[in-house]
């Protein structure tokens, strides 16, 4: 993979991030009722995709 692909996947993984983290508090309002479940599920899958971004732009930076 060249650079400019690594730096792309890590942009796209913080995106998947932000996404995910959006979907899981955005979707608890519009239910009206606060799933705790669903919160901490989201958010450990949002710092999952996100510590993966990190490691990818980490390896980029070490290059």
């Amino acid at each position: 993979m060249t650079r400019k692909q690594k730096e792309s996947v890590a942009k796209y993984l913080y995106d998947i991030s932000k996404g995910i983290i959006l979907l899981a508090v955005v979707g608890n309002m519009v239910q009206g009722k606060w799933d705790i479940i669903s919160l901490i599920a989201g958010g450990i899958s949002a710092l999952i995709f996100f510590l993966w971004g990190y490691s990818i732009e980490g390896g980029i930076r070490d290059e």
